[in-house]
């Protein structure tokens, strides 16, 4: 059985947000159990490189979250986050104890919601937590994913104040706003849709255009084009099933079940073998991913 280089584990489908730029699920609600996690963890750990809680929820809201993240680091597995950052006061310290390899938190999820609460408090959680991290090993990537000019999906009004706290913040000695507006030139005149660049040791911004999310109902559809999906990645939603990408948020290509199947019967099966055929001729045989933009950007790339 191949090695992936990630493999998203979708530890549960809920959030406690509701972001503007996100499709949201009509999957049925379902946190893993212990148990459910401990199996899925056993039959896909020598099948990794990296592993991501990440595809639709938010996972640091799971009450076993940081059990999951123990049962990995005991089977050796380099754990990857991706988080909205409400909550890392509540686990910052079970994510440097267990020695989770990156967390990347989403900052533009706070204006893309309609809440209550004061940014700097939220911002407040997300640096102390960055601070704690330092030395730790723990690699942090801030996102600032909403740098659409013409973007109706997502705003950015509040960016400007975002930036000016994480340079008092962290002491930069650079014009923060200075290097990403270069960085944004960069973006545009590229065929990258994001950049990270340093503020600190191991203490990253991430910016990027904002992207949408592949629809199987979409009208508009395009058949030629390329996929690392059953190459570098796979994914495990919530309930075990498998699919080809963490961009397949309602799990419309069902490859198998893990609790069920092996990886190597449901990597074998027709479905898989007919997606993985495809895209080394070229073509998108899944309706989903026929409406996908991060293919054709990986086909404009060959």
């Amino acid at each position: 059985m191949k090695k992936f280089r990630k493999i998203y584990l979708e530890i549960t489908n809920q959030c406690n947000l509701s972001c503007s730029f996100c499709p949201k699920t009509k999957r049925l609600s379902h946190f893993m159990t212990v148990e459910e996690f401990n199996h899925i963890a056993t039959n896909v750990a020598s099948h990794g490189e990296n592993f991501y809680f990440h595809v639709m929820g938010e996972p640091t809201a799971h009450p076993h979250f940081a059990d999951f993240l123990k049962i990995c680091s005991e089977k050796g597995m380099r754990v990857n986050i991706t988080t909205n950052g409400t909550l890392l006061d509540r686990v910052g310290d079970a994510i440097i104890a267990n020695k989770v390899r990156s967390v990347s938190v989403s900052m533009h999820s706070f204006e893309a919601n309609v809440l209550n609460k004061d940014m700097i408090d939220y911002l407040d959680k997300i640096m102390t937590f960055c601070k704690k991290s330092i030395g730790s090993g723990v690699t942090v990537e801030l996102r600032l994913w909403n740098f659409d000019r013409e973007s109706i999906y997502d705003k950015n009004k509040l960016n400007g104040q975002i930036v000016d706290y994480l340079e008092k913040q962290l002491k930069l000695d650079f014009d923060l706003r200075t290097a990403m507006a270069d960085k944004f030139d960069e973006m545009e005149t590229s065929n990258s849709r994001k950049f990270n660049f340093r503020l600190k040791d191991r203490v990253f911004l991430g910016m990027a255009q904002h992207f949408e999310w592949p629809d199987i109902d979409k009208t508009e559809k395009y058949t030629e084009g390329f996929c690392y999906g059953l190459r570098n990645q796979i994914a495990v939603l919530a309930d075990g099933t498998v699919t080809a990408c963490c961009l397949d948020s309602e799990g419309n290509i069902p490859l198998g079940n893990i609790h069920h199947n092996t990886l190597q019967e449901i990597f074998d099966s027709d479905r898989a073998q007919a997606l993985y055929t495809g895209f080394t001729h070229r073509k998108a045989v899944e309706p989903l991913c026929q409406t996908c933009g991060y293919m054709k950007m990986y086909d404009n790339k060959k």
